[in-house]
């Protein structure tokens, strides 16, 4: 990690800058390198540009964001994971998982009539004994 001694370099980063690296994936990614630009991109916004910037703190507050940032990531990495099983789901029931309410066909599964379905097919009188 590289401490920012002065804003003058930072300030002018581009937001596309600070996004190319958001598309990898995976635990191996550090976010802290990311993180440290964003926070240090604070001393930019106009109510904080008269003042000095904070190596020290920057860090800090870099330190936070990244944990974010991994926790954000992981969310999504599940996210992923979960849509995927229920698109399978959706795959194996067939053309009624395919099927809007109006009745027209979706080019993908909609993962939302999945419940229904199940609920409409498997839902058995014998729950209540479980």
């Amino acid at each position: 990690m590289t401490i920012i001694q002065n804003t003058s370099n930072v300030c002018s980063l581009e937001d596309s800058t600070m996004t190319e690296n958001n598309t990898k994936t995976g635990k191996e990614y550090n976010y802290l390198d990311e993180a440290l630009q964003l926070a240090a991109q604070c001393w930019c916004d106009k109510e904080t540009e008269m003042l000095t910037m904070d190596p020290v703190l920057c860090s800090a507050v870099a330190k936070r964001i990244a944990g974010w940032m991994e926790t954000a990531a992981q969310n999504q990495r599940n996210a992923n994971y979960y849509r995927h099983l229920l698109v399978q789901c959706g795959q194996s029931i067939g053309v009624r998982s395919y099927t809007c309410d109006d009745g027209t066909l979706s080019n993908e599964v909609l993962c939302t009539k999945i419940p229904e379905i199940i609920a409409n097919d498997y839902i058995h009188s014998d729950i209540d004994t479980l």
